[in-house]
């Protein structure tokens, strides 16, 4: 009985054989996974003359009102892609966005104010000294009286001791 099994067995081990060269072939010689990809080509929008440059910010994303539907590039994106775009970019999930932080005042030190402006440059101020459109007019123990555009504003630290406000000071005077 055995020797009737014999040859069967010699075929089988002879195919797993070829089975194992040929994954031992496969793994010293890897087949190109990207050789049949295939990527559609998008379509460029025609640029018109260029314009002045905006005061956007440039780290608006592309669903941003100021260029609705549009990739960086200028590649024309559909509206359905263009939506998951957009709600990959607000998820934050790649990333934060970078958003300027809110004018504030940081710190007091002595004759010293530390300033952060409203493009988010910090800067160490006395009075009368000017930093990216802000200008120091009087500092107090944990306020200052800046000015803005030609308004002036008032920036604190905490509400408590020497919270006396500056703007009614100077409008006493």
């Amino acid at each position: 009985m055995l020797k009737r099994a014999e040859p069967i067995l010699k075929l089988l081990c002879l195919l797993l054989g070829g089975l194992a060269i040929y994954f031992a072939a496969r793994i010293v010689r890897p087949k190109d996974s990207l050789a049949n990809l295939k990527v559609p080509v998008l379509q460029i929008a025609e640029a018109g003359p260029r314009s002045a440059p905006t005061s956007k910010p440039t780290n608006a994303p592309p669903g941003h009102p100021g260029r609705p539907g549009r990739m960086a590039g200028g590649v024309e994106v559909p509206p359905a892609i263009q939506e998951r775009v957009d709600r990959i970019t607000q998820s934050e999930i790649l990333g934060p966005v970078i958003r300027p932080l809110p004018m504030a005042l940081l710190g007091i030190g002595g004759k010293d104010a530390i300033i952060r402006g409203p493009t988010g440059q910090t800067s160490l101020l006395r009075e009368g000294e000017e930093a990216g459109g802000i200008k120091v007019l009087k500092i107090g123990t944990n306020r200052v009286l800046i000015e803005q555009e030609g308004k002036k504003k008032e920036l604190m630290i905490f509400s408590g001791f020497g919270s006396q406000t500056l703007v009614e000071k100077e409008n006493a005077k």
